[in-house]
């Protein structure tokens, strides 16, 4: 495998179809990536419905999923990534949907852009600015390995794009690519506001904003990534001139 799609849902099996159609649709390689489920013990529905893809043969991306508890993302992508075979990660969500065809080879070409593959990539999600933050971000194994975390586990629904974001901007390592997955959001009027947004990225998140301020913690993950940077290799941010494909 060569990526690995981490992708918390609850009570969205339509979104899980789609998530899955625009992969098919879209990826060059859909048979060297796999997702990556994380699905409440208490969602029966989602929990039948992603066993039965993950037994269909006719399905050429891999299908994996963990049932747990409920609880912060920081814990749920750290569930996800110790079943992840894939050398590049994905932070994902189910209420996203790939529009670039080949995005997965883009994607693979910019982290062979640098040996080291200390960066972090993303692309337009059609909500935030143009390569502001990294929402739905890809990373190396590598790098994940090095800091102890795909996100810091006890960050909740928000601001840890944030952190991410400043991280890998600060060492110069911060690499927009011209692939749109789109975040089909409510806030952007593409999705209703269910219960699962109200009770997640619009719950109360003010502890994930003290975590966000922490400065002290932040760098010192900022230095230990420094610290497996090849000096001989380009240190800047690599940023797409032209129009995306939207």
């Amino acid at each position: 495998m060569n990526i690995s799609i981490l992708v918390p849902t609850r009570k969205r099996v339509n979104n899980v179809k789609r998530l899955l159609q625009s992969i098919h649709d879209t990826a060059l390689h859909s048979e060297l990536i796999e997702i990556i489920f994380y699905v409440d013990h208490d969602d029966q529905e989602s929990i039948d419905f992603i066993q039965a893809l993950s037994n269909n043969s006719k399905i050429k991306t891999g299908i994996k999923l963990h049932i747990d508890k409920r609880d912060k993302p920081g814990y749920i992508y750290e569930q996800l990534y110790k079943k992840a075979a894939g050398n590049i990660i994905m932070t994902a969500a189910d209420d996203i949907k790939f529009n670039t065809k080949k995005w997965d080879y883009l994607v693979q070409e910019e982290f062979n852009f640098y040996p080291d593959k200390i960066l972090l990539v993303f692309g337009y999600d059609g909500l935030q600015p143009p390569g502001s933050i990294a929402t739905h971000y890809f990373q190396s194994r590598e790098a994940i390995e090095k800091v102890g975390y795909v996100m810091p586990k006890d960050f909740g629904y928000n601001y840890s794009d944030n952190w991410m974001t400043t991280m890998y901007r600060a060492i110069g390592r911060l690499s927009y690519i011209p692939i749109y997955v789109e975040h089909i959001h409510w806030g952007a009027g593409k999705a209703p506001y269910d219960e699962i947004y109200k009770e997640g990225s619009d719950a109360p998140h003010e502890e994930s904003i003290t975590l966000y301020q922490d400065k002290e913690r932040r760098d010192k993950d900022i230095e230990i990534l420094k610290q497996g940077i090849d000096e001989n290799l380009c240190f800047y941010d690599r940023y797409y001139e032209e129009e995306f494909p939207l």
